[in-house]
């Protein structure tokens, strides 16, 4: 087995940060989005989709298949 080093262990922890605080983001920009255009019902939907969506494909990008 190899071992990681603390820069390996400090990288991947500041790409998961990376992840969540994007998914965040957008997902906060995309319930206020939908809120203000059409209904403040679709508010929370549009949270947890756009979060959703956005650390998938960040995922995606990141980490491959």
């Amino acid at each position: 087995m190899t071992e990681r080093t603390a820069v390996d262990f400090v990288e991947e922890w500041q790409t998961g940060a990376f992840l969540l605080l994007a998914s965040a983001l957008v997902g906060f920009v995309a319930a206020s989005a939908l809120g203000r255009s059409f209904s403040t019902d679709l508010s929370i939907p549009g949270l947890v989709g756009g979060a959703a969506l956005t650390f998938f494909a960040l995922s995606y990008v990141l980490y491959g298949r």
